[in-house]
């Protein structure tokens, strides 16, 4: 069954409400405690006296593991993010969960080593998952990986570092990617749940980001961590040609629709506070100006229409298990790069006057630089477009 957007938001809206946590209050907190956790990179504690945490511990967790049905498919993910980014960016991705870990849990996991780390999650105190794969000079190059597990008679020894982990300070487990064969390219790369108490693993800074600060960016290092081998992620079925890299890709396919959510919410934002701030600023204005003013406002509300379909689209291939990895790449390229022509536009039209009068126009311009690199960056989305499409041949069809 097809429904209309408009309809899926008022389920969504009804769906929140059910769980304890309206979308109207989450939305208010966010706003609230935006400029607070921007300055500090860190989550007020008073949010957490305003919102349901464990509604948003679970809020990707597998309806079999305690997470809510409705809120599940892809597509309540995408609308709900647009509405949070909407609200503030860096908090919709700051919120507790497993976050990214979840895609490769379902793909690489056990039923039993699914049931014990979503189990996490069934508490009232914030907790996060962690996903770790990028490292330093890099990238995600699975034939690249420099961090190796060596098998041992207790399970195997982790070495290496990680850098760019979203929320990876906060994690309470980190679900990290290492290789145990270097000859064997994507083919030697093994997936390990690693607790943030093991000995040896260390968050070694956070990074200093010009936007999007409450996410944490981390850099974390493994020494000689010894992972017991109940903690390789694998389902018992694995071939000789297993591929645990599959499982990096079916979160970042996942996800990009996710974070491009984020993004159109966050333009979203700022088109609907520009219009208002126009209108305060030249309430009087010449007609030539206003029609100036109305046509920019129409442009970029074009652009993020745009958006918001190829997130959807992205969205509704995913649910149908259809290829997927070209539309989510195309979702987050565009998305990231008209945040950027909308923050510019911002900035040319307002001034330094309306940055400092309107900090949302300020925060919104660090965030839209912020957006290019997460989750891949520009240039590397419009390559894997390019690829799978040459890849895929011409394809016909308004929804292929």
């Amino acid at each position: 069954m097809n429904l209309s957007t408009d309809m899926q938001q008022d389920m969504l809206r009804q769906r929140l409400q059910s769980l304890g946590l309206p979308a109207q209050t989450l939305c208010t907190a966010m706003k609230q405690h935006a400029a607070r956790t921007d300055e500090t990179g860190d989550i007020p504690s008073s949010f957490w006296e305003q919102v349901n945490v464990r509604a948003l511990n679970l809020n990707l967790v597998p309806p079999e593991h305690g997470g809510d049905e409705g809120l599940w498919p892809l597509m309540q993910r995408v609308l709900l993010m647009e509405q949070l980014g909407y609200a503030d960016p860096a908090l919709a991705l700051a919120l507790p969960g497993p976050g990214l870990a979840t895609p490769p849990l379902l793909a690489l996991a056990s039923k039993e080593q699914q049931r014990a780390l979503f189990g996490r999650f069934q508490s009232d105190a914030p907790v996060w998952g962690g996903f770790a794969i990028t490292e330093p000079d890099v990238g995600s190059d699975a034939t690249a990986l420099r961090t190796s597990a060596r098998e041992c008679s207790d399970g195997y020894v982790l070495n290496g570092t990680k850098c760019f982990i979203t929320n990876g300070a906060r994690a309470d487990f980190v679900v990290t990617f290492a290789t145990v064969d270097k000859g064997r390219g994507r083919f030697g790369v093994r997936a390990f749940a690693v607790d943030r108490r093991t000995p040896g693993f260390q968050v070694v800074r956070l990074e200093k980001m010009l936007g999007l600060r409450g996410s944490q960016l981390a850099v974390l290092s493994y020494a000689d961590c010894l992972i017991p081998k109940e903690n390789l992620l694998q389902r018992g079925d694995e071939s000789r040609l297993h591929d645990a890299f599959s499982g990096a890709q079916s979160s970042w396919d996942y996800f990009r629709p996710v974070l491009s959510s984020v993004i159109v919410g966050s333009c979203a934002r700022v088109r609907d506070e520009l219009a208002e701030y126009l209108e305060a600023a030249s309430p009087k204005a010449v007609r030539w100006r206003r029609l100036h003013v109305a046509d920019m406002l129409s442009s970029i509300s074009g652009k993020i229409s745009a958006a918001r379909l190829l997130c959807h689209k992205a969205a509704w291939r995913y649910e149908q298990g259809l290829p997927v990895s070209k539309d989510s790449s195309m979702a987050k390229a565009y998305a990231s790069r008209i945040a950027m022509e909308i923050a510019e536009a911002i900035l040319q039209t307002v001034g330094l006057e309306g940055l400092h009068d309107r900090p949302v126009f300020e925060r919104f311009y660090r965030d839209a630089k912020a957006y290019d690199i997460l989750e891949g960056t520009g240039d590397m989305q419009r390559l894997m477009v390019t690829r799978l499409h040459q890849r895929q041949g011409v394809e016909d069809g308004l929804l292929v």
